[in-house]
């Protein structure tokens, strides 16, 4: 698995580099559009690090006496998990996007 997503990442890298060549853009703006796909994953890898530290059950039930009634739905669970690293990732991706693949008119 590891061998596919640095061979998509290399394959990404290197078809920006070459785009950017074509359009006769700078080395300043020529390597934001390298380096955009190592920010992505990057920030997948976060984003999805903090998601996960989200996904768990609220405390409080006793130990002694379970109420079955006060339990949390797990698809709530996963939702507030998921949520969080759509806003994160839609954050982060905007700013990637402004940040890096910027040319001036």
């Amino acid at each position: 698995m590891f061998e596919s997503i640095s061979a998509e990442i290399i394959s990404a890298m290197i078809l920006g580099g070459v785009l950017a060549e074509k359009a006769g853009l700078d080395f300043e703006y020529k390597s934001g559009f390298i380096l955009f796909p190592l920010l992505v994953h990057t920030l997948d890898l976060i984003v999805s690090t903090i998601g996960v530290l989200f996904v768990k059950t609220k405390p409080g039930l006793p130990s002694n006496k379970p109420d079955y009634g006060n339990l949390e739905d797990p698809l709530d669970i996963l939702k507030r998990g998921y949520y969080v690293s759509l806003g994160l990732a839609l954050v982060g991706l905007f700013y990637i996007c402004k940040t890096f693949l910027y040319v001036p008119q």
